[in-house]
């Protein structure tokens, strides 16, 4: 008993108050539950056990003390006490098994009203979700009434406005119908008229064109006429490095370099020393590398053809090595010590320039008597023919 109220008794109990509650909640009045009979039923038999045992117990005092016929020691037959407490203890042990199953039985009868419970606890929850569901499905619904009755007032008067819009335009069409029906004849009147003018302007347009037509033909004759005197007249090669500027990267303040385009060179040894008619670089501590001749044409010039004379009376293998550019093409290279230097351009290969330069890389001097440059032209950048 003391184990029985120790282990189940206080959980029997519960589970009995908390059956009656959810009784009263569900039906309003308080019920015997079921599952209260059936967890009853452990209870009863093992009260059943108990007095059985208590029994058996005073049995068995009772032949102790009035059935002992002697003292004597040795096996003695069962009795029908003995009897019965053999039965006890079998009975015993198939109580003790009931009990097991009992109890296994109650524990899943305990798991089966947690799941009940817990089932419960899930119904609550989906009915509050779905009472929240419903309330804000009401709210919107009334909003969206709301809405769309003010909607329905805006409409109104929105169709309001445009029925007296359309009534006013209505008004305003009839009016230009009755103005427009004496416009037609005027409209007649102007377009016969107009028509009158545009035969008249489609006959000057006619002869304005033939005149133009004649015009263009003319001016293409003219044109060609041009183009050819000045393709002739620009053809003409001649010395084009006269009068010149002239320059050098590092000239000599003894010799001037405007001298290379003056026209006038020796043909013998200098008489005096102030009559000199070369250019000459400056050489003084050394300085021989690099030496540089330039001479602006002021132009674009069709180059045919450069022609150097040399210094006469000494150094005349100071220009060999010399390389003769016109802007950036290569005309030729001094290889040999000479008077003079000729280097034609070839025809095939047209070169247009604005500058010629004569640059010596090596360690010499330049000193040259003139730098004569034949060529036709002056052309525009965009206009070069050969």
């Amino acid at each position: 008993k003391q184990w029985y109220n120790a282990e189940y008794g206080k959980k029997w109990y519960q589970r009995r108050e908390r059956e009656a509650v959810v009784s009263t909640q569900s039906t309003g009045r308080l019920r015997w539950s079921p599952l209260l009979s059936f967890h009853y039923k452990p209870f009863l038999i093992s009260l059943s056990i108990n007095m059985l045992m208590v029994g058996i117990v005073f049995l068995f005092l009772f032949n102790c003390v009035f059935g002992m016929t002697d003292n004597v020691p040795g096996a003695r037959p069962k009795t029908a006490l003995d009897q019965v407490i053999d039965t006890f203890y079998e009975m015993r042990e198939d109580a003790v098994t009931i009990r097991e199953e009992a109890q296994q039985i109650r524990q899943e009868g305990y798991e089966a009203i947690s799941k009940a419970y817990q089932i419960k606890d899930d119904a609550y929850e989906v009915k509050d979700e779905a009472y929240e569901a419903r309330t804000g499905l009401e709210s919107l619904l009334i909003d969206t009434l709301a809405l769309l009755k003010s909607q329905t007032t805006s409409s109104s008067l929105y169709i309001h406005e445009i029925r007296s819009t359309l009534t006013a335009i209505n008004n305003r069409l009839d009016i230009l119908e009755s103005k427009m029906e004496g416009f037609e004849e005027q409209v007649e009147e102007l377009k016969g008229s107009v028509e009158d003018q545009v035969g008249q302007l489609k006959g000057s347009l006619d002869q304005t064109y033939t005149q133009l037509i004649e015009k263009v033909d003319t001016s293409t004759t003219l044109s060609t006429i041009i183009k050819s005197r000045l393709q002739t007249w620009m053809s003409e090669v001649r010395l084009i490095s006269l009068f010149k500027m002239a320059d050098m990267n590092s000239p000599h303040p003894d010799y001037g370099s405007g001298v290379v385009t003056d026209g006038q060179f020796m043909m013998s040894l200098q008489v005096h020393s102030y009559m000199r008619t070369h250019c000459h670089s400056d050489n003084r501590g050394g300085k021989l590398t690099d030496n540089k001749l330039f001479i602006d044409l002021g132009g674009m010039f069709r180059i045919h053809r450069i022609h150097i004379w040399n210094n006469r009376n000494c150094c005349l293998g100071e220009l060999v090595g010399t390389h003769i550019y016109a802007d950036d093409s290569l005309i030729g290279t001094v290889i040999e010590a000479s008077f003079n230097h000729d280097f034609k351009v070839s025809q095939d290969n047209p070169t247009y320039a604005s500058q010629i330069t004569l640059h010596q890389p090596l360690a010499k001097n330049i000193h040259v008597v003139e730098v004569q440059v034949w060529g036709s032209g002056p052309f525009n950048e965009g206009d070069l023919f050969a």
